[in-house]
C-alpha cells in the first residue's frame, strides 16, 4: 500500500489485556481491494490478535428505505461470509455507528477506519475520535481506499472542473497501482460478543429496520462484489467496443458500475486494473479504455473533490458558483409555461414523453441512464416555480428512488445542472446562462424514441 493513503491518527501503548484489532468497516464495504482491512490484518497479526470486522446499520439515517438497504445488505452478506472463511469475526449493529461501536472499543488494541467523504460520514470519525484521544492504548489509523488517488494527494482545494483536476490525477495515480493481494490472517479464532445482530442471512434483518419500506427493493439489480463483477467482465467482453457510444441511453453499453462503487461492494482500483489487463490482451479498444478511465478516475475523484473541500455542497445557496447565483437571480421571475410537482413526476404525468419515461426508469429499477439524469434535472428546473425549489426536488428525488443516490456523484450531478464545474452559456429565458437541454437535442443524438419504448414495455411489466 502506498504511504500517502494512510493517515495515523494517535499512537498507542501495547496492552496484554487486549483482545482483538477492530476495523470499522463503514465506506469500502468488500473483502477485496480493502487497503484499510488489509491494514487491520497487518497489525492485528504484529500484535498476534485477531481481527473483529465492525459495522453499524443506521436505520435512523436520513431518506433510508427498503431499496437502499436491500441492496446494502446483499453487499453486506457477501463480505460476512467471505470474513468467515478467512477467519475474521463480522460484527454488525443496528443504530448510529459512533455510538454503536463505543462498546467494543473498550478491548481493541488498534481501531482501523476507511475514509469517509460527505460531511456527516466525516463527522462520525472525528466523534470516535475524540471520544478515544485520551485513551492511552488505543491507536487510530484512517486508510483512503475507495479512490484511486487519496483524496488529499490528488488536491488540496475545490477544483474548478475537470480541466483543472485532470493533470494533477494524471500525473500520479500509477503510483496507487498499491494493492497485491490480501494478507493472511495469522490468528482465525472467532471473537465471540454477547449481542450481535449478524443472523446467517443478513436480508432477514431487514423486518427489523424502521425504513420508509415503500420503496421496494429493485427487481433489476442485486448488491455485492460477485454482481458487481459479473458486470464489469460483461462489460469488458460484451459491452465496451460500443463505449464510444454510451452517451445514447436507447443503447444499454454501461458498465452500471455506480451503484455498487457508491456502497464500496468493488474498488474503483480493481476496475482500473482489470482495465489495464484488458487493454493488455486486447480486449478493450484504446479509445474505450481512455473514456472509462475519464469517468473512473477524473469524472468520479472530481465528485469527490468537491464534496471534501466544497463547504455547504448540499445546500442550494452554497453548491455553486457565484456567476450560476447571478444568473439565478436574474431570471428568477421568467414566466414558465409548465409548472409541475413531486407527484406529477412520480405519475410520469408530464407533457415531456421522454422525461416520464426516464422517471420510470428511476422508479421502477433504481438506476437512470447518466444522460437521461442530466436531461431528468434539467427539466425539473424548467417546470419549478425557483431554482432552489428545483434543487430539493431533484435531490428528493435522487435520494428516493436511486440506489446509489446520496453519493458525492449525486450532488455533484445536481450541482453541475447549477452551473458547477461547468461554463456560462449564451443567455435565454429561465435558465439564464446555465446549460440548456431540449427534446430536440434528444431526437437529434439518440434513439430516443427506442428508449422510450423500452421504458414503456419496462412499466407495462412492472
Amino acid at each position: 500500500m502506498n504511504k500517502n493513503r494512510l493517515i495515523h491518527l494517535k499512537d498507542g501503548q501495547v496492552n496484554k489485556n487486549k483482545t482483538y484489532v477492530l476495523y470499522w468497516m463503514q465506506q469500502a464495504q468488500r473483502v477485496h481491494y480493502n487497503h484499510a482491512l488489509d491494514h487491520a490484518i497487518q497489525l492485528a497479526n504484529l500484535y498476534n490478535l485477531p481481527v473483529v470486522c465492525f459495522f453499524a446499520l443506521d436505520d435512523a439515517y436520513p431518506e433510508a428505505n427498503e431499496r437502499s438497504y436491500a441492496f446494502m445488505l446483499e453487499g453486506l452478506n457477501e463480505v460476512k461470509r467471505l470474513l468467515s472463511k478467512l477467519g475474521i469475526t463480522f460484527l454488525l449493529k443496528i443504530g448510529h455507528p459512533t455510538e454503536t461501536i463505543k462498546p467494543y472499543l473498550k478491548e481493541t488494541q488498534s481501531l482501523v477506519m476507511d475514509r469517509g467523504y460527505l460531511k456527516h460520514q466525516r463527522a462520525w470519525r472525528k466523534d470516535v475520535y475524540t471520544y478515544l484521544k485520551e485513551d492511552p492504548y488505543i491507536s487510530i489509523d484512517m486508510i483512503d481506499s475507495d479512490l484511486i488517488v487519496p483524496i488529499h494527494i490528488a488536491s488540496q482545494k475545490d477544483e474548478y472542473g475537470a480541466y483543472t483536476l485532470r493533470p494533477k490525477l494524471k500525473k500520479v495515480f500509477l503510483e496507487y497501482r498499491d494493492f497485491n493481494q490480501l494478507t493472511a490472517v495469522n490468528d482465525k479464532k472467532e471473537v465471540f460478543f454477547q449481542k450481535n445482530d449478524v443472523k446467517n442471512d443478513l436480508l432477514f434483518l431487514m423486518n427489523q429496520l424502521n425504513i420508509d419500506k415503500s420503496v421496494k427493493k429493485s427487481l433489476y439489480y442485486q448488491g455485492g462484489y460477485s454482481e458487481a463483477s459479473k458486470l464489469f467482465s460483461t462489460f469488458i467482453f460484451d459491452k465496451s467496443d460500443q463505449y464510444p457510444k454510451s452517451s445514447d441511453p436507447s443503447k444499454n453499453i454501461t458498465s452500471l458500475m455506480s451503484m455498487y462503487l457508491h456502497y464500496g461492494q468493488i474498488s474503483s482500483l480493481e476496475l482500473l486494473e482489470r482495465l489495464f489487463v484488458a487493454l493488455e490482451q486486447g480486449h478493450i479498444k484504446g479509445e474505450s479504455f481512455d473514456q472509462y478511465i475519464e469517468q473512473l478516475l477524473v469524472r468520479r475523484e472530481l465528485a469527490f473533490n468537491y464534496v471534501f473541500y466544497k463547504k455547504g455542497y448540499d445546500r442550494f445557496e452554497t453548491m455553486t458558483e457565484t456567476w450560476a447565483y447571478q444568473t439565478m437571480k436574474a431570471h428568477e421571475f421568467d414566466h414558465k409555461e409548465y409548472l409541475y410537482d413531486i407527484k406529477d413526476y412520480e405519475k410520469f404525468s408530464t407533457h415531456d414523453l421522454y422525461f416520464n419515461a426516464a422517471m420510470k426508469q428511476m422508479v421502477i429499477t433504481g438506476y437512470m441512464h447518466n444522460y437521461m439524469r442530466m436531461y431528468w434535472a434539467k427539466k425539473i428546473i424548467e417546470w419549478s416555480p425557483s431554482f432552489e425549489v428545483a434543487y430539493k426536488n431533484i435531490l428528493f428525488l435522487n435520494n428516493k428512488y436511486f440506489i446509489d443516490g446520496r453519493d458525492p456523484n449525486s450532488y455533484t450531478g445536481v450541482a453541475w445542472c447549477f452551473g458547477k464545474h461547468d461554463r456560462a452559456w449564451t443567455e435565454r429565458k429561465i435558465f439564464g446562462k446555465l446549460r440548456y437541454m431540449n427534446d430536440k437535442g434528444l431526437e437529434r443524438k439518440f434513439d430516443i424514441k427506442a428508449y422510450v419504448d423500452q421504458m414503456n414495455e419496462l412499466s407495462s411489466n412492472s
